[in-house]
């Protein structure tokens, strides 16, 4: 599958050209040498309180002051009231998510079917095949593979189960997220980057007829320099099994029969500027020139960066950004959702001319909802065009807010939240009421787990297909403290009530 840009080059040719291979930076960008976080101050205090939502450790400093307790020794004692103090600050964060879950819950209505619903919903579920039919396709044109994000793996190695290319066996392309850089450089831990041989390790997942297609809009693409940046974009470009795309002047690409429109965009960036990628941001003079080269009739991708990281749920700003963009429906925001949306510079303006039929997002690193969403066939007045029993023709499209990551180093406090993903194949082809519409016919996924395990003696991520139960939040871990919790405060003010009414 070959791709073009917005001007209609094949991006063969057009990054051969002097434009294309340093995509108008001529002049060198030095990245900061720290971006810890792509937030702003409120928001970056929720993102580590959530790396630290772990039930487990609170679980364990509970126990502690219960065994200190009935050692009466005062360095003991003020050992405890801390393992206490910082209990209560780990189930505090544990709460909240959960709290927030129910919040931001999504429910099934008119225009809305929900086909995954991650924790904290669900204590327990099977990880298994799933497939669904999202609409009726006369045939099939295309078969589309995605994943999720793809992240460093740190020392490890890294090794794909043959289950996983079973799974993309009969895919003509597959699309993910490279977060960061390929380089030989040495990458700090707060930054993102691949060593060379990860093309190489992504190539095993493909068959003689598969290619990869790797975004590199994302918020650690700036994390070095734009001239480490552009060398990782040849690199990818020139391995006939790759394709990338990403940066700001190659953010949106077609293929070669131009009836597939893929963007990418970033709402977020660790160096909070955004000097060669793209950003996901409206109105916004880029976002909207884009939207305008949108079809219909077309099949129209948006591959976001958005959302934050570490929430299994999602916000009610993307819930009903995401309707907009499928539908062209404006949404009823609250004024403090409208005051948010203004903050943060992300006011969509949906068009009904110009929608998107597939959102597949990337970002948080963990598993979110996808959500079929139905939208009605406009003709060119922008009426609902009827079938022949005078009903509206529905092309039902979908939503997936994020997909978890593909690959992960994560082995200590990310360890139970980042080895998880999932994996989506979607066959493409015109709609069987409508052939003029290019819409997603069958849809497969799995979810999928990074291993660590020991091949040969070299530490290793294997990524395979999840079969197996798992827990979201760990909720019978959160009971079990504050159960902890009520006894360990019951025996401390039982025990100042004996030590008063002796005094007396």
């Amino acid at each position: 599958m070959r791709f073009y840009n917005s001007q209609g080059l094949s991006l063969d040719n057009y990054y051969s050209t002097t434009l294309g291979c340093c995509g108008g930076n001529t002049q060198f960008i030095k990245a900061e040498k720290c971006g810890i976080s792509p937030y702003k101050a409120d928001e970056t205090i929720y993102y580590i309180c959530k790396h630290f939502a772990l039930p487990g450790i609170a679980t364990v400093f509970l126990l502690l002051p219960l065994m200190f307790y009935i050692i009466f020794n005062f360095s003991i004692r003020s050992l405890s009231y801390i393992f206490i103090i910082l209990s209560l600050l780990l189930l505090l964060s544990v709460g909240r998510e959960n709290i927030r879950g129910w919040k931001y819950k999504i429910k099934n209505d008119d225009g809305n079917q929900i086909i995954y619903q991650p924790g904290p919903y669900v204590c327990k579920r099977e990880a298994e095949k799933y497939i669904c039919k999202i609409n009726e396709i006369s045939k099939t044109h295309y078969k589309l593979g995605f994943v999720g994000d793809i992240l460093k793996v740190n020392k490890f190695d890294l090794e794909f189960h043959p289950d996983i290319k079973c799974f993309f066996h009969d895919v003509d392309l597959i699309i993910g997220n490279l977060e960061g850089i390929i380089t030989r450089l040495k990458c700090p831990i707060l930054k993102q980057a691949h060593p060379r041989k990860i093309l190489t390790q992504l190539k095993t997942v493909l068959n003689k007829d598969t290619m990869w297609l790797l975004s590199m809009g994302n918020n650690h693409s700036e994390d070095f320099n734009n001239y480490q940046f552009n060398r990782s974009l040849a690199r990818i470009h020139r391995n006939p099994k790759f394709e990338a795309f990403g940066r700001k002047d190659v953010s949106f690409i077609q293929n070669q029969n131009k009836d597939i429109n893929i963007f990418n965009a970033t709402e977020w960036s660790n160096q909070k500027t955004w000097n060669y990628t793209s950003i996901y941001e409206s109105p916004n003079r880029e976002f909207q020139q884009i939207t305008n080269l949108l079809d219909n009739n077309k099949f129209n991708i948006l591959f976001p960066h958005w959302g934050f990281e570490n929430e299994k749920y999602v916000r009610t700003r993307f819930q009903k950004d995401a309707k907009a963009l499928l539908t062209g429906i404006p949404q009823n925001y609250s004024k403090y959702q409208d005051f948010l949306r203004e903050k943060y510079h992300k006011m969509i303006l949906p068009d009904p001319a110009h929608k998107w039929d597939f959102i597949f997002a990337h970002h948080p690193h963990v598993l979110q909802p996808i959500l079929k969403i139905s939208d009605n066939i406009l003709d060119d007045d922008g009426e609902p065009v009827m079938n022949c029993k005078g009903k509206p023709i529905i092309c039902n499209k979908l939503a997936v807010f994020s997909a978890g990551n593909f690959t992960s180093g994560a082995n200590i406090l990310r360890k139970k939240k980042h080895i998880s993903g999932i994996i989506m194949k979607c066959e493409i082809g015109p709609l069987k009421e409508f052939d003029e519409k290019l819409a997603i016919g069958r849809m497969e996924w799995r979810r999928i787990k990074n291993h660590k395990i020991r091949i040969n003696g070299v530490r290793t991520k294997r990524v395979c297909v999840d079969n197996q139960k798992y827990r979201t939040y760990n909720r019978s871990l959160f009971i079990v403290s504050i159960i902890l919790l009520i006894i360990f405060l019951v025996m401390f003010f039982t025990n100042d009530l004996i030590s008063f009414l002796s005094s007396l």
